[in-house]
């Protein structure tokens, strides 16, 4: 049976998952590959397990919490790495350049250097170079907008590059944007909660967009509580994987779906596990793949009309 270590950002935890239904509290990325390599004649369970960790990405970003994040247990080797952020990446080419890393997360292989290493390879979301699509997304589902916080991690370079094409777009729509820098889980609730309360009487002129940072994606659920439960803002994502038919629930999102984007990978890894030697080379999502989603429930919650264009 091979063995597939699955690193994420998040809170720290380790689970071992060899059956499919146990995969409902980790990222959508999991049960995509799952079905993925399902469709190609590869189980979970049978042919493959995966070694389920989170890590803070300040834990990654250190030489000695990198290497025990990627850590095998005695007699118990990895096959493969299943990156599922740029930061992870990072971390697990400090830690090895001979287990293959396998990554359903960077959106630009060559601005993050990843390019020149041959053991590096995935699928692009093309999150950070979509973003000023996605902030039109969010505009057109709220035409009343007029100013836009962003949840943004400084010197994070797929957060930057996103940044400024956001900015870019919202010039235009003469839309004010403000950043917000946070650093942590707690520096992300705090900010949050110091927001202004929306009247659910009153259009809503404030919204919250959301950059494509591995950060945010750990603490997505916390996001969707505090800035829409709490503060009635409506918040937009790059993914689609939070936008549900009911609560709780992001009021929209546009992008590649993380579990998409697993699914979409298992062609990768079926071949570095199974087939032929070498790496395959990494693969753009298709704009077929890119998905624009707002959830009816949320949108009602919020008193906002449900656009049109949708």
């Amino acid at each position: 049976m091979k063995r597939i270590l699955a690193v994420a950002v998040g809170p720290e935890r380790n689970r071992l998952l060899n059956a499919k239904g146990g995969l409902g509290d980790v990222r959508p990325y999991i049960a995509g590959l799952v079905d993925g390599l399902a469709n190609r004649g590869h189980h979970l369970g049978t042919d493959f397990e995966i070694d389920y960790r989170e890590r803070e990405h300040s834990v990654l970003e250190t030489g000695s919490g990198a290497a025990n994040a990627f850590k095998a247990e005695p007699q118990t080797p990895h096959d493969l790495i299943f990156a599922m952020s740029t930061t992870v990446v990072r971390a697990a080419s400090g830690v090895t350049n001979s287990i293959q890393i396998v990554s359903p997360a960077v959106s630009d292989h060559k601005a993050e250097g990843f390019h020149r290493a041959k053991n590096i390879t995935g699928v692009s979301p093309r999150r950070s170079q979509t973003a000023g699509e996605c902030f039109e997304r969010f505009l057109a589902t709220v035409p009343t907008l007029k100013e836009v916080r962003v949840l943004h991690r400084p010197h994070y370079g797929p957060g930057e590059r996103a940044l400024k094409l956001v900015e870019a777009a919202a010039k235009k729509r003469r839309v004010i944007i403000k950043p917000i820098a946070v650093n942590s889980h707690q520096e992300l609730k705090k900010k949050l909660s110091a927001l202004p309360k929306r009247n659910l009487k009153k259009p809503a002129e404030l919204g919250i967009l959301v950059l494509p940072v591995d950060l945010f994606f750990s603490a997505a659920p916390t996001i969707i509580e505090v800035a829409q439960g709490q503060k009635n803002l409506p918040t937009f994502f790059p993914v689609t994987d939070w936008v549900r038919p009911g609560l709780p629930s992001a009021l929209g999102g546009y992008g590649v779906a993380q579990h998409k984007c697993g699914e979409l990978t298992a062609e990768h890894i079926a071949q570095v596990l199974w087939g032929s030697a070498g790496s395959p080379k990494v693969k753009d999502a298709h704009d077929d793949t890119f998905e624009w989603v707002v959830s009816s429930a949320a949108a009602k919650a919020l008193k906002i009309p449900f656009p049109r264009v949708i």
